[in-house]
């Protein structure tokens, strides 16, 4: 009898720890892959997303753009040059179009995913990942989203009258809180000019190639559709 009550006790307990999850949502790295399909044309691109606390980065090839949370809710922008190791800073005054913290932060506006219908939840603790799916005009959304680490596991946008499919997959991630404190402290290192300034500084060999490209302008931000506009909540800017 007192075998069963403690073999009973320890499936218990077991079973409890399977609905915990110990993962810091707010310090991690989720790598990325971004698939592109246009007429069954496809291409690929990397995606690294970095959380620390109040700071969220998406790093891609060239650029790596990252955002820190302010005290008054909000949100200042810098956009990073990797190869250069140069950055251009901006104010929240001076971005343009929708500034929603959720969307910098996990990849898909919350406003995105309250519209969305719920179709089942599986796993348990941190495995456990809720699957939504949405039909918005010609757009068809799915999504699956880890609960506890507000973690997009996959995102696909279906466009049937343009022919369009752009799929965001997690390859890997890391909670590695040494080497994210690292690669935020390198961005901060990097030489970085207000973007207010950046008329003063037209003798810069870098900033005056980057007006030239018109990489000074920000663009916005959040997952990318084919078209490369961001997606957030149904707004397209």
């Amino acid at each position: 009898m007192k075998l069963a009550l403690f073999l009973m006790a320890t499936l218990a307990s077991t079973s409890t720890l399977a609905q915990q999850c110990n993962i810091d949502s707010a310090q991690l790295k989720a790598d990325y892959k971004i698939t592109n399909t246009h007429n069954h044309e496809q291409s690929t691109q990397s995606l690294t997303l970095w959380r620390n606390n109040s700071q969220v980065a998406h790093q891609r090839e060239v650029i790596t753009e990252l955002w820190q949370h302010l005290a008054n809710k909000q949100i200042r922008p810098i956009r990073y040059f990797n190869a250069q190791q140069r950055g251009i800073e901006y104010q929240p005054s001076e971005v343009r179009g929708i500034q929603n913290w959720s969307a910098k932060n996990q990849l898909v506006d919350a406003h995105l995913i309250e519209k969305m219908t719920l179709l089942n939840t599986q796993g348990t603790g941190c495995d456990e990942v809720k699957n939504y799916a949405l039909t918005q005009g010609d757009n068809q959304f799915k999504l699956a989203l880890f609960t506890k680490s507000n973690l997009v596991k996959s995102f696909s946008v279906t466009n049937k009258k343009n022919h369009t499919h752009t799929a965001l997959n997690l390859n890997n991630v890391s909670s590695n809180k040494a080497e994210i404190t690292a690669q935020f402290a390198k961005w901060d290192r990097f030489q970085t000019t207000d973007y207010a300034d950046i008329g003063d500084n037209e003798n810069d060999p870098f900033l005056a190639k980057m007006i030239n490209l018109g990489f000074i302008e920000h663009s916005a931000t959040g997952f990318y559709n084919q078209q490369g506009k961001a997606i957030q909540g149904g707004h397209h800017h």
